[in-house]
């Protein structure tokens, strides 16, 4: 120690000497204090207490100061002793604290070194990968940004951030015991080390709970907590830290009514522990809970007088219980990773395998990207999901999902400024949408849709009576006097079809469009307006027919991916205005709109010029010249937007790669959330 009694006495001698000299006026010499002190050290061993024990005969006469003076010196001893042992305390918890700050960070460079490892082990255990980088969350050094995510480094793992003001820790009263199986109490003899079972509902006692078995044999033990609440209790999450040598594994089950258990919901089978572990389930009621920790070997051997050579050490740190509430998503991305390989490594195809638990109700969705650009995340399930939506391997180095190119002819022109003259046949014009870069272009990836934000219209003479209503049935039959045109949606009240517009002849019209929506399922409820009588259908499915009234109330069902809005009309009001307002913005419920949700055909230059005929616009073609393809087409409609969708071969290097996970909870009332404890991406 840095201090003993020994110094401690001396120094108090000194300070005594000093005082003693200097409350007479005298300021000693060297030579003075030499000598008191000389004397003093002889007079005193510093080894000692000042104060000596003498025995008083019956018959000797008490005097005040001589009791004064033993009181004083007992004091004094015992001052010495108290300052002494905080010096001796203060310094043994500073290098307590160091050890823990030093045993904390050797078991992250060893955990971090068993997790590098694993990944090689796991990496060259499989044929055909090249490279990986992956993350177990001991440290924050491969985020970049998070929303509604909480990060536990301790726990290794992320979650939903818990709500403020709706999540609590709850510090029920209960009755708790550590129980032995009957079947164990004459095979393992019990040693209490430390604490009580109490302790560990405590959070604010530095005691824990400890026992020691001692077994003759090799075998399993369990063992566990059994607490009974006095009042029913709603959960969702229970937290729990033990003391263990060697893994084990740990198993709650519960009952709600006294009477009968069941495993806690989403872990049937436990899970393994070695330090601490959350377990999250939906809200649950709760009145008694056993929580089972069970060994499958014992933690320590050691020679034994009586035999018992096998140890199992049981110790409970704290059991903290929670009702909590989550967001309904959380996202979180990584920085740019890059795999740490010796020599440049351009990344091509990879995959993803991931740690989670994702009870029902919840779900995590995963992205990279290999480009900086909103646009570029993909989404790539695990590899080792049972069921997945969308392609578990990405091959960044060859394919790139194309922007879609907007095209067409400009307005206010007659076309022929677009017409490419080397192509023309048979008297019939060709003209050019426009062009994109000579890229090398993924068959079979091609989409040109007709008509952005805009309506495919039909228009052809028709008198059919003055009670007609429109139907389907009215266009089976072809027609040779059919107008077609692609009419963009108005602005300032883009539900309108027909707008003070005035007939002369009785007609039948068809408005028809494909919108797309990514969303989920949404009803949109209108209320049509129109002068002629009009058929609504979408998908198929008649919605409305005749004239409406101001009571007419239609509702719009839009389904996830392509739906399909065909109005139908039949003009009877002849020479006075025709309006029909359909009382809905298409462009705003949806992702995009088109004239058509079927993209044209792409057939080859020779065929759009011999083997299609003038009036069929549902076909293109790709047409090179000049280092540039162009979008050809056989039809001219100034105005009309086209939107061309395509993939194409990147003839880039990617040597970084991001990830983007989104947790996502959909329950109600029963708040949980996913966990994830580590990720994996894997490069071939």
């Amino acid at each position: 120690m840095s201090i003993n009694i020994r110094q401690k006495r001396f120094a108090v001698a000194v300070n005594q000497i000093l005082q003693e000299e200097l409350r007479k006026g005298n300021l000693p010499t060297s030579t003075e204090f030499g000598s008191r002190l000389n004397k003093l050290l002889r007079e005193q061993d510093f080894a000692e207490p000042e104060y000596k024990c003498k025995r008083v005969r019956n018959s000797e006469l008490a005097e005040s100061d001589f009791y004064n003076s033993v009181v004083a010196k007992i004091q004094k001893d015992l001052m010495i002793l108290y300052e002494n042992t905080i010096a001796v305390h203060n310094e043994l918890s500073g290098k307590f604290n160091w050890f823990e700050v030093e045993k904390n960070r050797l078991e992250y460079e060893a955990r971090k070194l068993e997790a590098e490892l694993k990944e090689k082990i796991l990496l060259y255990g499989k044929t055909g990968y090249l490279a990986s980088v992956f993350d177990i969350f001991d440290d924050l050094s491969k985020v970049d940004s998070e929303t509604n995510i909480s990060i536990d480094i301790k726990k290794h793992q992320i979650s939903l951030k818990e709500q403020e003001n709706t999540s609590f820790l709850i510090n029920p009263e209960c009755a708790i015991n550590f129980v032995t199986p009957t079947s164990s109490q004459s095979t393992f003899k019990k040693l209490h080390i430390s604490g009580k079972i109490t302790n560990a509902l405590n959070t604010n006692n530095n005691e824990t709970f400890q026992e020691v078995w001692l077994s003759k044999t090799q075998g399993p033990a369990d063992g566990y907590i059994d607490i009974v609440f006095n009042e029913k209790q709603v959960l969702n999450r229970i937290d729990l830290g033990i003391h263990t040598l060697k893994d084990a594994h740990v198993y709650v089950e519960y009952t709600a009514d006294s009477l009968n258990y069941f495993h806690l919901p989403y872990y049937p089978d436990g899970n393994p522990i070695n330090n601490s572990l959350s377990f999250y389930f939906p809200t649950t009621e709760i009145r008694a809970m056993r929580i089972w920790i069970r060994k499958k070997e014992s933690d320590k051997e050691m020679v034994h007088p009586e035999g018992y050579t096998y140890q199992y050490l049981f110790g409970i740190k704290q059991i903290q219980f929670y009702q909590l509430s989550y967001p309904s998503d959380g996202e979180i991305i990584t920085k740019w990773l890059s795999p740490n390989t010796d020599e440049n490594f351009s990344i091509g195809k990879v995959s993803l395998v991931t740690e989670e638990e994702i009870p029902d109700g919840t779900d995590i969705e995963y992205f990279i990207r290999v480009e900086d650009r909103e646009e570029g995340w993909k989404q790539i399930p695990p590899v080792n999901r049972d069921t997945a939506e969308a392609p578990n391997l990405i091959d960044f180095k060859y394919i790139i999902h194309a922007s879609p190119t907007s095209l067409g002819i400009r307005e206010n022109t007659s076309g022929r400024e677009a017409e490419v003259v080397e192509l023309q046949a048979n008297g019939i014009a060709f003209y050019s949408l426009g062009a994109i870069e000579n890229r090398k272009i993924v068959p079979r990836t091609e989409r040109l849709y007709i008509g952005k934000d805009a309506w495919n219209v039909q228009k052809t003479r028709a008198e059919l009576g003055p009670i007609h209503l429109p139907s389907m049935e009215d266009w089976k039959q072809p027609k040779n006097d059919i107008v077609r045109s692609v009419v963009p949606i108005k602005e300032g009240n883009r539900g309108l079809l027909l707008h003070n517009e005035t007939f002369t002849e009785n007609h039948q019209l068809f408005y028809g469009m494909g919108i797309f929506y990514e969303g989920q399922e949404q009803i949109i409820s209108t209320i049509p307006s129109s002068t002629e009588p009009i058929a609504i259908f979408l998908n198929g499915e008649k919605l409305f027919e005749g004239i409406p009234s101001s009571q007419t109330n239609v509702n719009y069902k839009f389904n996830q991916g392509w739906n399909d809005i065909t109005v139908l009309v039949y003009v009877q009001s002849l020479n006075r205005p025709a309006t029909i307002d359909l009382g809905f913005d298409p462009i705003t419920v949806s992702t995009h709109c088109y004239a058509s949700s079927q993209f044209l055909e792409q057939v080859s230059v020779f065929d759009l010029r011999y083997n299609t005929k003038n009036n069929d616009w549902s076909k293109y073609a790709l047409y090179e010249k000049e280092g540039k393809v162009y979008i050809v087409v056989n039809h001219s409609l100034p105005g009309v937007t086209y939107d061309f969708h395509y993939d194409y071969v990147d003839e880039l290097e990617h040597r970084n790669v991001q990830l983007k996970s989104v947790l996502k909870q959909f329950s109600v009332g029963q708040y949980t959330t996913p966990v994830l404890r580590r990720y994996t991406l894997q490069f071939s």
